[in-house]
């Protein structure tokens, strides 16, 4: 069991995204404020959770990821189910634990969302679409949950905007994952928008998301947010998002997709960051 083994478990990439995200969330909602202290802890609080959630999930996938990703470190038995259950009540455990230094919202809205990952894992990712707009909704939160450790003057106002974004982008590339997944999700009666209403029908829904999401995305500027955010809009989450729309509806093009639509989340927070700048 070598540390990199974990490292893949805990899908540092996208928890560092997560953790970002949340000091976005924060610097939007207080117009680039520096409170250190809040701001690190409100990036470990969301960091901790989203890598127990990704744990918890790959414990309860193991089935599935058999099939679908037998590289990954639970199916390859690279780390086994009883270490990878400690892990995820560690990260869970850390992150409720740090939560309490930021405030009783910031705490009750940190145990929502554990409890939110384990069910999901556990049971509602198998329900299909509502598994999507749950993992879509605590994605968001990650941003929210930034604003939501300034707590103070116009931040709900500010922080809204980016997490509508979130939330949708979020909800489009799950259901292009569940789109990848077919095949183990159909053999393990996965119920995703792919195996319900097949995968031609889930890709039209994940396009017509993406779609709304390009035609809207000027807005911010007119709401607000300078010239940077248009400059990184035009230059880096368009032409990635387009790529995405413009894939092939097949489980293959949904694969492609996935990698553009992660480059898309990642410049959209960058963008409403810097955008933000007063």
């Amino acid at each position: 069991m070598s540390l990199k083994s974990y490292i893949q478990l805990v899908r540092i990439h996208n928890v560092i995204g997560a953790a970002l995200g949340s000091v976005m969330g924060f610097l939007v909602s207080s117009e680039w404020k520096f409170e250190p202290k809040q701001i690190v802890l409100s990036a470990l609080v969301v960091g901790f959770i989203a890598a127990g959630g990704y744990v918890i999930n790959d414990v309860y996938d193991v089935d599935i990821d058999k099939i679908n990703k037998p590289y990954r470190p639970i199916p390859s038995g690279k780390v086994s189910i009883k270490s990878a259950r400690i892990l995820a009540l560690i990260m869970f455990i850390l992150g409720l634990f740090l939560s309490l230094f930021l405030g009783i919202y910031d705490f009750i809205l940190a145990l929502l969302v554990i409890i939110g990952l384990f069910y999901y894992a556990k049971k509602l990712k198998r329900s299909g679409f509502y598994g999507n707009l749950l993992v879509a909704t605590t994605t968001a939160l990650s941003i929210f949950y930034g604003g939501l450790a300034f707590f103070s003057g116009n931040w709900f106002e500010r922080i809204v905007i980016p997490t509508f974004y979130s939330f949708f982008l979020t909800l489009a590339r799950e259901i292009v994952k569940g789109i990848e997944d077919y095949e183990g999700d159909k053999v393990n009666n996965v119920r995703t928008l792919a195996t319900t209403l097949g995968v031609q029908k889930s890709w039209k829904i994940a396009k017509l998301l993406l779609v709304i999401l390009i035609l809207i995305s000027p807005l911010p500027f007119f709401m607000g947010f300078n010239i940077i955010y248009i400059i990184l809009l035009i230059g880096v989450f368009l032409p990635f998002t387009i790529l995405s729309v413009i894939q092939k509806e097949t489980i293959e093009g949904a694969a492609k997709a996935r990698t553009y639509l992660k480059i898309s989340a990642i410049s959209g927070i960058i963008a409403f960051l810097l955008g933000s700048l007063p």
